[in-house]
């Protein structure tokens, strides 16, 4: 027995210490290259059950969005699963739509009107149009904040899992709308003949999207009894740009319009994803995840004008850590907690950063061929300064033999107010899964 102890203690220690050497590596990665102007945007939470969980799923995934949270679960997998989902998440940072709400106000308004037919005609302006052009420079000063703008990401996929191995496809697009401000061009002349007139003015919106299609397959593989486990997926992935600029005098017409071809642009890399997760004690699971470790990196088409403009969007490597704990031997009760490890930037909206901070609770109640699954839990960006709304979360799963459907919702108790009275969650997802399991 004695000897046995000692051949699990020194089994524990070597997964603490590959654990540590894995952190180290990917940390390397990125400082090697975190360098580059572009990067990843927020994690997505791909899945119900894991956005159920507030986005808790690094230590906790056992199906085949492992491909997604962490490939190194693939390691101790034992039974099969195919997965078709959809879910979304958008976020409201500071009061980006009461601003542009304001703008477009006034931009419709008479006086407005007014004041572009004073500076066409190339006369003076009264003072009614004085006022307007104070006014409007009031308006335009709000649109001077990073970070600020609607953000989210709509997904959709199908995975295959049988046991070790896991092939998959799925669709992941960002998307953000950001204000644009142009502090120099605010003169009281006429357009055609200063280029410093108020009415050539570049402040505005710009909307921008990165759509990935990712198909891959992914493999893990378990050490020492399922103490260790790692696993990773290749991928290749055909990302669309997406990048529209809207002046101010326009703003009304700042739809997410990702249909216009003519602002598309399609390119294709590949991918490579990492995993390692440990199960030191029967109660305790730890994961951490690196996703595109190689810093994938799409063409963006820089001839829609306005200011700001780039050439490329690049997938920087995201780094996630979890860990789960199990109270009970038959996993009726799950407590997990993710935290991104990587402060995520955007090339999407300048000066949004995304560092996730999530935890959830899941109960399994078994009922003869029905299982049921009930969720909690609630997640936060901890580097937004813009907003920092803490989002609630919750859903419900259902297995009948082996065909079985989770859903989940969440929204942050905070609003984003609108003029006129109206509001929106700063924050919301939803999430919907359809599925084919052995286990759940």
């Amino acid at each position: 027995m004695k000897q046995l102890a000692r051949l699990r203690l020194r089994t524990v220690s070597l997964g603490a210490s590959s654990v540590q050497v894995f952190i180290v590596v990917a940390l390397g990665v990125l400082g090697v290259v975190g360098s580059n102007p572009a990067s990843a945007g927020e994690w997505a939470f791909v899945g119900s059950r894991y956005q159920a969980m507030g986005g808790a799923g690094v230590a906790t995934v056992n199906d085949s969005f492992a491909s997604y949270w962490n490939p190194a679960a693939l390691g101790t997998a034992q039974s099969w699963d195919t997965a078709i989902d959809t879910g979304a998440t958008v976020s409201v940072e500071a009061d980006i739509l009461d601003t542009i709400d304001g703008l477009e106000e006034l931009v419709e308004g008479a006086a407005f009107a007014a004041l572009v037919m004073d500076l066409n005609d190339g006369g003076g302006v009264a003072g009614a149009s004085n006022a307007t052009i104070a006014a409007l420079q009031v308006e335009l000063a709000k649109f001077d904040s990073e970070g600020d703008g609607v953000v989210g990401n709509i997904s959709t996929g199908l995975g295959l899992r049988w046991k070790n191995y896991t092939l998959f496809g799925r669709l992941i697009a960002d998307f953000a709308v950001s204000p644009v401000y142009d502090s120099v061009r605010f003169a009281s002349t006429d357009p055609h003949t200063d280029p410093n007139s108020i009415l050539n003015n570049e402040s505005g919106s710009r909307i921008r999207g990165l759509g990935v299609i990712e198909s891959g397959v992914g493999y893990g593989h378990s050490f020492f009894d399922g103490l260790l486990s790692v696993g990773a997926n290749l991928k290749y992935l055909r990302g669309i740009t997406f990048d529209k600029y809207v002046d101010y005098q326009s703003i009304k017409d700042a739809k997410i319009s990702f249909g216009d071809s003519d602002l598309r642009k399609t390119s294709d890399a590949f991918g490579l994803d990492l995993g390692i997760m440990s199960q030191p004690f029967d109660w305790l699971r730890v994961g951490l995840v690196a996703r595109n470790v190689n810093a994938p990196k799409f063409d963006v088409d820089g001839s829609t004008g306005g200011p700001d403009s780039v050439g490329s969007f690049t997938l920087e490597p995201q780094v996630r850590a979890g860990a789960a704990v199990y109270p009970f031997s038959n996993d009726f009760l799950v407590i997990a907690m993710d935290l991104d490890l990587t402060s995520n930037k955007s090339d999407l909206i300048d000066g949004f950063n995304s560092r996730l901070w999530s935890f959830g609770a899941e109960v399994k109640v078994p009922l003869w061929v029905l299982t049921m699954a009930f969720r909690g839990g609630g997640y936060m960006n901890t580097a937004s300064g813009a907003n920092q709304a803490f989002a609630f979360t919750a859903g419900v799963g259902l297995k009948v033999w082996v065909l079985s459907l989770d859903v989940a919702g969440g929204m942050s108790a905070k609003s984003s107010d609108v003029k006129g009275g109206d509001s929106f969650p700063s924050r919301a997802n939803g999430s919907i899964v359809l599925a084919l399991r052995g286990d759940f």
